[in-house]
């Protein structure tokens, strides 16, 4: 399956829910919108005499760089702020009694094991490259025999030194070689920034593409992959011939729509840089050059730096090396970057690519190739996803996943691409059927859904969709 791209619209039902919360925090989260309330307190099973538990869940209080408060957008705080893990201590005074971990992706804790006592306080510590950058705390709890006790919401504040802001290094078009002229028509833009980004705040909203021609905004989406500097402007659709575009980086386009990285600090400047099209085509394409096959759980990303005169591109995959456009599997009328899902672990999977115009098609590419690996620990996607449409709402349901304790499900009013944190909003501990109420009628509603357990999160479900536009492309 390829995952189609489309416009990145803003949720304005997420932003009102941030302004109903803005009274409490300073920033809302994705978690904190998504999850209201703890765990329950009371009986947790079987429990050491005498001892009793704590439960909590997260908020994320954006650090901001500037004197007024700015409202962010919903976001994964996991990625946003690159926390890999949350560690918990209960303590009396400058005592520790216990303590607890947990994969940040978990977005909770339950520490069990606490003496039946008073005046309690629960330290949380948010761990990113090996030391804590974030921490919050909540005191004077009391836990009693055999029972969880409900410690609330712990906002969780940026402790962490850093206090620079980020700033746009370069934008370059993805082809080869990269210049400002003769930019391939189904060329894409790479910005590149000077540290890791929050991941939410890197949107159309604050990347976007013109023609300068008629000052027209040229509709796309931007993708920011996990632990990367570099986002990508991807245009919809391909761009006019002998024409000049302009992309622009916008620091903030409101006051609540800011780009920062993982500290909260925002984007120092605008950066904008201008590109002219080449001229429309009189052949068949060059072969492309510089594809590669990056490996996944279940999947291989595909890519390649666009080629001068070529409007779309054929992909040609199997099992064994030496693929031709003849023994291949075909993939007929694919952009890069794209997602081939559905694949079995620790099989090697071979690609090619050719370039495509009203001429014909192009020689192949050189061979690239990936071997899909599971990672240890985690459990499998859900295998299927089903959307089924009712009066206002969807009903969502899937096949149960061995070793799940619980499933996340991310929703947006578009196609969710290229994986779960591109989507606008999710749910965490869902249970299959899951009812999505609420809707608006008319409206594109796409889904994907994961699985969690003690280890952490599953990779994605393939998505499905319900309502006017949907589209799954599947072979």
């Amino acid at each position: 399956m390829f995952r189609p791209t489309s416009p990145k619209y803003s949720s304005l039902c997420l932003f009102a829910i941030c302004i109903l919360l803005m009274s409490l925090f300073s920033a809302c989260s994705r978690d904190s919108a998504q999850q209201s309330g703890v765990p329950p307190a009371g009986d947790s099973g079987p429990m050491a005499p005498g001892t009793g538990g704590v439960a909590f869940r997260l908020v994320w209080q954006q650090r901001l760089s500037r004197a007024k408060a700015l409202l962010t957008p919903s976001f994964n705080a996991c990625v946003d702020h690159g926390i890999s893990t949350i560690a918990a201590t209960v303590s009396t005074g400058t005592t520790t009694v216990t303590s607890g971990a947990w994969p940040c992706s978990a977005h909770e804790g339950l520490i069990l094991g606490v003496p039946a006592g008073a005046n309690y306080t629960v330290q949380v510590n948010g761990i990113s490259s090996g030391s804590t950058a974030w921490s919050g705390l909540t005191s004077a709890l009391t836990v009693t025999s055999g029972q969880v006790t409900n410690a609330g919401t712990i906002v969780m504040s940026y402790i962490g030194g850093d206090t620079t802001q980020p700033t746009v290094i370069s934008i370059d078009p993805h082809s080869s070689p990269t210049n400002t002229t003769s930019v391939p028509l189904t060329d894409r833009f790479t910005i590149a920034f000077s540290e890791p980004m929050a991941i939410s705040t890197v949107t159309s909203t604050n990347i976007t593409l013109i023609n300068t021609a008629d000052t027209s905004t040229v509709p796309g989406v931007v993708s920011y992959g996990t632990g990367s500097t570099d986002a990508a402007f991807i245009p919809s659709a391909d761009l006019a011939p002998d024409t000049t575009y302009a992309l622009q980086v916008i620091s903030c386009v409101t006051t609540t729509t800011c780009i920062t990285d993982t500290a909260g600090n925002t984007l120092a400047s605008n950066s904008t840089n201008t590109f002219t099209t080449e001229t429309a085509s009189s052949g068949v394409p060059a072969a492309p050059s510089g594809v590669t096959a990056a490996p996944g759980n279940g999947q291989a990303t595909l890519d390649w730096p666009a080629t001068n005169g070529a409007t779309s591109y054929n992909v040609y995959y199997g099992t064994a090396p030496g693929v031709t456009t003849t023994t291949g599997t075909p993939m007929l009328g694919v952009r890069a970057p794209a997602v081939h899902i559905g694949l079995s672990n620790g099989t090697t999977y071979y690609y090619i690519a050719t370039a495509v115009n009203g001429f014909g098609e192009s020689p192949a590419s050189a061979e690239a190739s990936a071997t899909p690996v599971f990672p240890a620990g985690n459990p499998l996607p859900p295998a299927s996803l089903t959307v089924t449409t009712g009066s206002g709402q969807n009903s969502i349901s899937w096949p149960a996943v061995s070793g799940a304790t619980s499933y996340n499900l991310y929703w947006s009013t578009r196609p969710i691409i290229p994986d779960k944190y591109s989507a606008d909003n999710v749910v965490r501990g869902v249970t299959s059927p899951y009812t999505h109420t609420g809707l608006t009628g008319g409206l594109l509603y796409c889904y994907i859904v994961t699985a969690m357990n003690a280890n952490g999160e599953s990779a994605d479900s393939m998505q499905a969709c319900s309502g006017v536009g949907a589209i799954q492309i599947i072979w």
